[in-house]
């Protein structure tokens, strides 16, 4: 398997929205800044990362296109929404370094 193809920028954006969605709700209720959640995690994390990457790789190596909509949700909404994800994630990250704690 190569790194081309729509495989890594679909797995990429879903583990940005599920990451960026579970940092908000745990800085909302534990007040730890993402790098605190993410040094006391690393199995829940490892295992999240291997179901989503599984859940997303098998059907698009199995040669199963995703081109119908479900309700609002298209493909290139996904594909919108991922990108986001990655950019509000790392945005997150930078914040927080810079301020020192929590954003929210």
């Amino acid at each position: 398997m190569a790194f081309n193809g729509s495989l890594p920028e679909i797995n990429n954006g879903r583990l940005a929205m599920l990451g960026f969605l579970a940092a908000l709700g745990c800085e909302v209720f534990t007040g730890k800044p993402v790098l605190a959640q993410l040094a006391g995690n690393g199995s829940t994390i490892l295992t999240w990362v291997l179901l989503v990457t599984a859940g997303t790789a098998v059907p698009i190596l199995r040669g199963i296109k995703n081109e119908e909509a479900f309700g609002p949700l298209t493909p290139e909404r996904e594909l919108f929404n991922g990108r986001a994800a990655m950019i509000g994630f790392a945005s997150l990250l930078i914040a927080e370094a810079f301020r020192g704690s929590a954003l929210f």
